[in-house]
């Protein structure tokens, strides 16, 4: 169809989907983590919903993923493409541009 569903969607290389965190969320420890007042600031954490295969070097090995499916993770500030899957926020994000996963 033409609608962008999670089941159509698969993320190509070494990007992976980011389902983004709500504005304030609690944290496994109990923490409540706001995000900052400043509407320029875009969400830079989430739960990892997709992978692609993984980066083709030139030989053409596949490097694996350091992330898999439910990890939370902490990506670059400003960094992937935003992007809307029913009704939900989602960020398509290279591998290299996530910093942690916790």
């Amino acid at each position: 169809g033409d609608k962008m569903t999670l089941d159509s969607v698969n993320v190509i290389g070494n990007r992976v989907l980011v389902k983004i965190n709500d504005d304030d969320e609690e944290s496994v420890g109990g923490v409540i983590l706001a995000t900052p007042s400043s509407k320029e600031t875009r969400p830079s954490t989430g739960t990892v919903v997709k992978i692609g295969e993984g980066k083709m070097t030139g030989d053409g090995t596949i490097l694996p993923m350091l992330v898999s499916i439910g990890d939370k993770v902490k990506f670059m500030d400003y960094a992937g493409n935003e992007i809307e899957i029913e009704e939900e926020e989602f960020s398509v994000v290279l591998m290299s541009e996530i910093l942690a996963k916790f």
